[in-house]
């Protein structure tokens, strides 16, 4: 566990970034065959009160509402990330942001292990939903996590709320100071969710 906090905190993006898609690998289809073998199916159907909106018929507007609609889990995400936990004998802080991330990604995994989405139609063979997630033509999920994830990893070192065993101080916001590759990274992360947001519309639109 030591290990893998000193590589979700490290000083280097593509280090933080390397271990956190592992971890979504791990997490995604791990929780997804979990879910599959021992939930109910369509357990987490319309159970987001969230998701109780009325989507529109133009494309474009739809985009903006999903686009919109994600982006609630990026604010979460980003208020998370001001806050960082370590012990006394690791060298940095970990972004809470990462717990928020993973909930996510577990849900998502449970979500389709037990084919919960409210506009699914009729559940497929286990082996079809992990092959249709990386139909990135005309499947949203993938682009939208992996952009959570560029937008997590690239605030990682944000955190303002710094806790070190019973310690903890509080920086000024103004000291944030993301660096270059890590405001290339939040964009390509925001740019990969508008993705998913279009080629969500569009699917939505086709029904």
């Amino acid at each position: 566990m030591s290990y893998l906090r000193q590589k979700l905190s490290s000083n280097s993006l593509k280090e933080r970034l390397s271990f956190t898609i592992l971890l979504f690998i791990i997490l995604f289809f791990g929780i997804m065959t979990i879910s599959y073998f021992l939930l109910p199916e369509g357990i987490l159907k319309n159970k987001n009160p969230l998701q109780n909106w009325e989507t529109s018929d133009n494309t474009v507007i739809l985009t903006m509402q999903i686009f919109f609609y994600n982006m609630l889990s990026v604010l979460m995400i980003a208020f998370a990330s001001l806050f960082g936990k370590k012990k006394e004998s690791d060298a940095n802080y970990l972004s809470i942001g990462y717990l928020v991330l993973f909930a996510q990604i577990c849900i998502n995994g449970i979500v389709v292990g037990t084919w919960s989405f409210s506009l699914g139609g009729e559940a497929i063979p286990f082996l079809n939903r992990i092959t249709r997630t990386f139909d990135l033509v005309h499947r949203a999920g993938l682009w939208e996590m992996m952009g959570q994830l560029l937008i997590t990893c690239s605030l990682a070192h944000i955190s303002t709320v710094l806790t070190s065993g019973k310690n903890t101080t509080i920086q000024k916001i103004t000291d944030i100071h993301l660096k270059k590759d890590e405001i290339l990274v939040s964009i390509i992360g925001f740019a990969l969710m508008s993705a998913g947001a279009v080629i969500e519309s569009i699917a939505i639109n086709s029904l």
